[in-house]
């Protein structure tokens, strides 16, 4: 029996790569903007500005390390990206138990999940298509 599939179909990354890339990217700029917004909403309230936006420097800044290498979709990159997405599931885990910030830390508990459950799938899904290791 003939195979009826074309050889360009088998080049292609299957579906599940291009779904889960966007899951990354979605997660990862949702809880970008989220942080964003918390502080814009911290200095409203409270006024300190300079201290709201170097707390926000110092959450960021070890995220934005990561832009390049999503952008061009390297692996190690998502790999690295999922390890240090942990260390803020923690963070926000004890935010969700505080009384002032819950909703907050109940927020970035479920993008954090989702961003790591995100970048699994397409590490997983992109080695297996691809048969690559890091």
């Amino acid at each position: 029996m003939q195979n009826l599939e074309s050889p360009a179909a088998e080049s292609l990354p299957p579906k599940l790569i291009e779904q889960s890339h966007l899951a990354v990217m979605y997660s990862y700029g949702s809880l970008l903007a989220v942080f964003a917004l918390y502080a814009l909403w911290q200095i409203i309230n409270d006024g300190n500005a300079v201290a709201v936006l170097v707390l926000l420097i110092i959450k960021t800044l070890p995220l934005a390390i990561f832009i390049p290498g999503l952008r061009v979709r390297r692996l190690r990159t998502y790999a690295w990206l999922s390890f240090v997405s942990l260390l803020f599931f923690i963070q926000s885990v004890q935010t969700a138990f505080t009384q002032d910030a819950r909703l907050y830390g109940i927020v970035c508990t479920l993008l954090i999940a989702t961003l790591f459950c995100a970048l699994v799938v397409y590490i997983r899904s992109y080695r297996g298509f691809y048969k690559v290791s890091f």
